[in-house]
């Protein structure tokens, strides 16, 4: 008949289980925005030291940042 856990079909473990779900979803949508901000401002980065300014002018040419002409430009400006 009626049991304090059995309340509307759900036997109590249903209810540990959706609340652990509860409380983990938000943590995990928080943890993926955080990340992908991050991992978005982090990329755009281009003074720090281990890179040279020949590398940072090669990613920004692979990123369409500046176009080939400014490229080579800045290329032979670099290399002379």
């Amino acid at each position: 008949m009626f049991s304090p856990g059995n309340c509307f079909g759900f036997n109590g473990m249903e209810s540990y289980i959706g609340g652990t779900f509860m409380f983990l979803i938000p943590i995990l949508i928080i943890a993926l925005l955080w990340f992908a901000f991050y991992k978005n401002s982090s990329t755009k980065n281009y003074n720090t030291q281990s890179d040279g300014a020949l590398d940072v002018l090669k990613r920004r040419f692979a990123n369409s940042e500046i176009s080939q002409e400014e490229y080579l430009a800045k290329k032979e400006t670099l290399l002379a």
